[in-house]
């Protein structure tokens, strides 16, 4: 990944372990989905061993799960087995997750999109579910738009 500085690699590693959104990392370091990709999957597999990863690795992932991030979400981001993220949380972080309040079941972006633009990854590859609402075909998220703000469905977390 020598196309980005370790310093920027860092932050969106750090960024990334934080808790943080990978639209919210996009946009606070006005770079490209795909390059945030990029260097999560790079670090993943600059970590992998043979069947299994780095103990460095398994520490990210249970920091992200231990910010709140659902432990779904992370192996859909990083691409392994759900199972692989389980283990790495209970060898480094939390055993067994919480099920959250109903208070989780958005995440709320202080910001209005327009309905052709996925406010988590930018794609423009998105369905107009409702008047309001919008489904993105890139990353799966779905967006309900409101005047002055964005709500992101958190479905893990929706009963």
């Amino acid at each position: 990944m020598r196309y980005l500085s370790e310093k920027l690699e860092d932050k969106i590693l750090n960024a990334y372990r934080n808790g943080s959104d990978l639209g919210y990392i996009i946009e606070k370091l006005n770079i490209p989905h795909k390059k945030v990709k990029q260097v999560i999957i790079g670090f993943k597999e600059a970590n992998r061993l043979k069947k299994s990863f780095t103990d460095e690795f398994k520490m990210l992932i249970a920091e992200r799960d231990s910010n709140g991030v659902s432990r779904r979400k992370i192996a859909s981001e990083l691409e392994i087995n759900a199972n692989t993220v389980k283990k790495a949380c209970e060898a480094f972080g939390q055993a067994h997750k919480e099920k959250a309040s109903s208070e989780n079941e958005y995440t709320r972006i202080n910001k209005t999109f327009p309905l052709t633009i996925c406010p988590s990854c930018n794609s423009n590859n998105v369905n107009i579910v409702e008047d309001n609402t919008t489904y993105c075909k890139d990353c799966g998220n779905e967006h309900i738009h409101h005047q002055g703000y964005t709500l992101v469905v958190n479905w893990e977390y929706v009963e």
